[in-house]
């Protein structure tokens, strides 16, 4: 009678931990999301966050990641200074040990400021600047390119492409260089400077603005006199729309233009100044690759992304957006996978680790990250050396990887630029 009761007090004590032992397990994986909602980057930072939705929907679907469901957390990182309070908040309120975004190089300088200082995980997405991964911190990985990798891409389509559709030498291109004056163009720009050295091009024309200038008409008046043959451009989208009115309204023409991501690569342009945006090339994250670089399961995973990217948003993504799918998707399926504890320092060591080969990431990119190991800068840490990077084209039919070849499912067109007359 006493073994009766016994085992029968023990099975009520099991019984009653199983259900605290349940909610344990399942407990979500909690991750937050820094990109701008509102404000003048929301339009990017909106695709890059329906993108992220649509990976963690997904995962989800299958299960999550060892039984655990994603759950987001998202701040509005409107600015930097609003990016740095509020990964203070999910931080230390909402105890967030993960988090991603940021979209655009000074949202991610100051989300992975704050997030070293506590000590959380950042997985940056987009963000580009160089400084990002050279300040000594641990915790932050880079997984989309490095700026200098969006200049060299520019300058090789110059070289391997435009001159010869110009008639040209590259050395005899007049080529021209404009940029907004922080952080993601000034180190675009400073790269595009330095690798031009290495294949003996010069520039006609090299200037930095204010992204938040409400007159291109000195700019513009300036290229003009200036007459260059291609012109690089680092803009954000009101500034890029901004400039594009502008060399219309004052008939700058020239025979290839080539923007660097942000402000060229949002479908707000296109949205903006309607067919006259076709024929402008874009350096940026690849918005869809040729399949046959791609793993057979990853272009799986890549159809359904596109299939529920463009269902919802009724257009395909940018290169921001398969960029922030792809590398969210890479943190769910091969970092999140092996974590034990999921704790920073341990999350550290398994990215450290990756070694994935281009083609493993929808957007064509693989995995290796520096660690104070790379000879070109000692001094990185958290950059990813594999991410995918080349220019794709505004066409009359959408979005197209136009370089380079290995990548590309169009050809480049409209080189020379029409004149604005014709466009």
């Amino acid at each position: 009678m006493r073994m009766t009761l016994k085992l029968s007090a023990l099975a009520a004590v099991a019984l009653a931990l199983l259900p605290n032992r349940a909610v344990e397990a399942q407990e979500p994986v909690k991750i937050g999301v820094l990109l701008p909602l509102t404000g003048p980057f929301a339009k990017n930072g909106i695709e890059n966050w329906e993108a992220m939705q649509i990976a963690r929907d997904m995962i989800n679907a299958q299960g999550g990641v060892a039984g655990r469901k994603i759950e987001y957390v998202h701040g509005d990182a409107t600015s930097p200074t609003a990016a740095i309070s509020e990964a203070e908040r999910i931080i230390t309120k909402d105890g967030v040990k993960i988090t991603t975004g940021s979209f655009a190089s000074p949202l991610a300088i100051a989300v992975s400021q704050a997030a070293e200082r506590h000590g959380v995980f950042h997985w940056e997405t987009t963000g580009a600047a160089e400084i990002i991964t050279r300040r000594g911190f641990k915790h932050t990985f880079q997984v989309g390119a490095p700026a200098l990798r969006y200049s060299q891409a520019a300058v090789d389509l110059t070289v391997d492409v435009l001159a010869g559709k110009l008639g040209k030498s590259a050395s005899d291109l007049r080529i021209a260089l404009l940029w907004e004056n922080r952080a993601f163009g000034k180190s675009v720009g400073d790269g595009v400077r330095d690798y031009m050295k290495t294949k003996g091009l010069k520039l006609v024309y090299d200037e930095g603005y204010d992204q938040f200038t409400t007159d291109m008409t000195p700019i513009v008046q300036k290229l003009k006199d200036v007459k260059p043959e291609v012109l690089i451009a680092i803009s954000f989208p009101n500034d890029a729309i901004l400039y594009q009115r502008k060399a219309k309204e004052l008939d700058f023409n020239v025979g290839a233009f080539i923007g660097v991501s942000a402000g060229y690569s949002s479908p707000e342009l296109r949205d903006s100044i309607g067919d006259m945006v076709n024929g402008i090339f874009v350096s940026d994250f690849p918005p869809r690759v040729n399949p046959n670089v791609l793993k057979p399961e990853v272009r799986r995973v890549a159809d359904e992304f596109y299939k529920r990217y463009e269902a919802k948003m009724k257009r395909a993504p940018a290169g921001h957006a398969s960029a922030g799918f792809s590398a969210i998707w890479a943190l769910f399926t091969e970092v999140l996978p092996k974590a034990k504890t999921f704790e920073p320092a341990e999350l550290r060591e398994i990215a450290l680790k990756l070694d994935l080969p281009e083609g493993s990431l929808v957007n064509g990119s693989g995995i290796k990250f520096t660690n104070n190991d790379w000879a070109v800068e000692p001094k990185d840490a958290g950059s990813n050396l594999r991410a995918a990077i080349g220019v794709w084209q505004w066409q009359k039919d959408g979005n197209n990887q136009v370089f380079p070849k290995s990548l590309a499912t169009h050809e480049p067109v409209m080189v020379p630029m029409p004149t604005w007359d014709k466009r």
